[in-house]
């Protein structure tokens, strides 16, 4: 990639372009544009390339009078009438492929919508497309609102949009699921005036014409899951990102990036504003307040309490759930024609829960429903979920909602297991009238005090210390390098040479574990290992990671990923 390339001058010499494409390898390559293209072409346009003998689409990324490859292909033809990507979307890009471990021709392919990536022509903007003049980067102010209610946010985030819409700039909001649209749809149209372009549904070319309504500027206020932190919005003032504590906006195929931290990026070069909205803010949320490159605005606001059933006082019989205590609680809200919740990990099914309340509650309408549930209706007493309930977090309400087994959530293979259980108790607090019941063998658990005091700052306090003295994000960086092949010996093999090569150029300060299977072993007939490198510094880790790749000769059928921080 030429350094500087967003930077360039249009009025250079055009003889060479510097071109990426959607492949995972490192820098520009160079081709030489044909006199009859030198007046048109221009930084940030799709053009037609050969790549290892096929057609396909690149993007320039800057210019040069001459090539040190004395025999280039010639640049086929050009697919814009003007540039899709203004120079700071090329310069985002940069940082984002540096970041999250790709090229710089897959995170400008990611950035732009599906019909694009295909050799399209484009014929530039409609009539009364508003152009874009150069601005003056201005710092943004990042802002993390930790409502602890649901009933506070909306007040402040629609100042937050009058106001940036009264300056002329525009407006991205953030959703982690299609539960939100419909109600933020709303909202937003009522607090703006004006329509709201939803990016994430329909065909590729419906999602075309929606993008193209934004990058023409006839439309300021954009709305879409993870992938609207790439809407081509005109002068964006601000990006706001619901319920930011969602795993919902951690991208699930490479490039894996976090929406959190694409959002953070882009706003750091555009000069745009932040809002993070949550009720359990992440750690690496709260991480970025203790560093003061995040303000934190807190909204505090009375919930439900939080009680223990100790089952160590009960003898249950193996595999059941329902203590003689709960058993009470739910005949007298029955009793009382209420409703009550009772959550179950989705690993372990509602089935067989519902069965043991049915048994022991005659009359008591109970009703399963997890995520392959196609609706919810309100006919039941008792309610047994999973996490799909907080689909209905805004207007569902329960007089009293029971964790079975909060122990479970804490023993979780995962360092992030412990705000799992804290978010968990947060939403279903949100959601009941009466209490939360909390289900545990475990009262020495130190979390639990501060889940009943509600003492947030405890629990933040509490798990930024453990994160720190383990080693764990977001004080150290993990790059997951995955291989994956459909052959499982071939895999394997690829796996260990990778790690060999990565060990023999380790840094000090980053470290390089074993191969091993990879959490998701076999996906879609590919055997996948994972090397697993980790550092304090992001900087060293990538740089080790990219070096390797770079010069690490793969054998066909063999694809590497690289995931920070998966």
């Amino acid at each position: 990639m030429a350094p500087g390339c967003a930077e360039q001058s249009f009025y250079m010499i055009k003889n060479i372009a510097h071109i990426v494409v959607n492949a995972p390898v490192e820098g520009a390559f160079d081709y030489c544009v044909p006199e009859e293209y030198r007046a048109d072409i221009a930084l940030g346009m799709r053009v037609l390339v050969s790549f290892r003998r096929r057609k396909c689409v690149g993007i320039v990324v800057g210019f040069a009078e001459k090539s040190a490859i004395l025999k280039l292909n010639n640049v086929l033809a050009l697919l814009d009438e003007e540039p899709v990507f203004p120079p700071l979307f090329l310069k985002f890009a940069e940082i984002f492929a540096l970041r999250f471990g790709c090229s710089l021709g897959d995170a400008l392919t990611l950035f732009l919508p599906s019909y694009l990536r295909a050799p399209k022509k484009f014929a530039g903007p409609a009539d009364g497309a508003v152009k874009e003049a150069a601005r003056p980067v201005k710092k943004g102010v990042f802002t993390l609102l930790f409502d602890h209610g649901l009933t506070q946010r909306w007040d402040i985030l629609s100042q937050r949009i009058q106001e940036t819409l009264q300056r002329g700039e525009g407006v991205i909001c953030l959703v982690p699921d299609g539960s939100y649209v419909e109600g933020v749809s709303l909202r937003l149209r009522k607090i703006s005036g004006e329509d709201v372009v939803f990016l994430s549904q329909g065909t590729d070319k419906e999602e075309f014409e929606r993008w193209k309504i934004l990058w023409s500027g006839r439309a300021r206020v954009a709305l879409g899951f993870i992938s609207a932190a790439f809407a081509p919005v005109k002068k964006l003032g601000l990006l706001v990102v619901l319920d930011e504590e969602s795993a919902s906006y951690k991208h699930d195929q490479s490039p894996f990036y976090h929406a959190r931290e694409a959002v953070f990026l882009r706003a750091v070069v555009e000069g745009a504003d932040i809002l993070y909205v949550s009720s359990a803010p992440s750690i690496e949320a709260r991480k970025l307040v203790a560093d003061r490159k995040v303000v934190l605005t807190e909204l505090k606001e009375s919930l439900s309490p939080v009680k223990f059933l100790d089952l160590t006082n009960f003898k249950m019989r193996k595999g059941t759930f329902l203590s003689q205590p709960l058993r009470q609680h739910l005949e007298r809200v029955v009793k009382e024609g209420k409703k009550a919740c009772l959550y179950i990990q989705a690993s372990r099914g509602t089935e067989s829960v519902v069965e043991e309340i049915r048994s022991s509650l005659w009359g008591a309408r109970v009703l399963g429903y997890d995520k392959a549930s196609s609706g919810l209706k309100d006919n039941f007493d008792i309610l047994v979920t999973t996490q799909a309930v907080f689909r209905h977090r805004e207007n569902l309400r329960f007089a009293l909602s029971v964790v079975l087994d909060i122990d479970w959530e804490f023993h979780k293979a995962d360092y992030r297991a412990s705000h799992g259980a804290f978010l968990l108790v947060r939403y279903l607090r949100q959601m009941s009238e009466e209490c939360v019941l909390l289900q545990t063998r475990n009262m020495a658990q130190e979390l639990l005090p501060l889940m009943a005091h509600d003492d947030t700052s405890g629990f933040y306090a509490r798990e930024l210390s453990s994160r720190k003295e383990m080693g764990f994000p977001p004080y150290a960086y993990f790059a997951a390098v995955v291989v994956r092949s459909s052959d499982p010996q071939l895999a394997c093999g690829e796996a260990k040479l990778l790690y060999d090569k990565l060990s023999s150029a380790a840094v000090k300060g980053v470290e390089i574990f074993e191969p091993q299977q990879d959490r998701a072993a076999i996906v879609r007939g590919k055997f996948r290992y994972c090397v697993m490198v980790r550092g304090e510094s992001l900087k060293s880790v990538m740089a080790l990671v990219k070096d390797t790749q770079r010069n690490f000769r793969r054998k066909k059928d063999i694809v590497l990923t690289v995931n920070v921080n998966p």
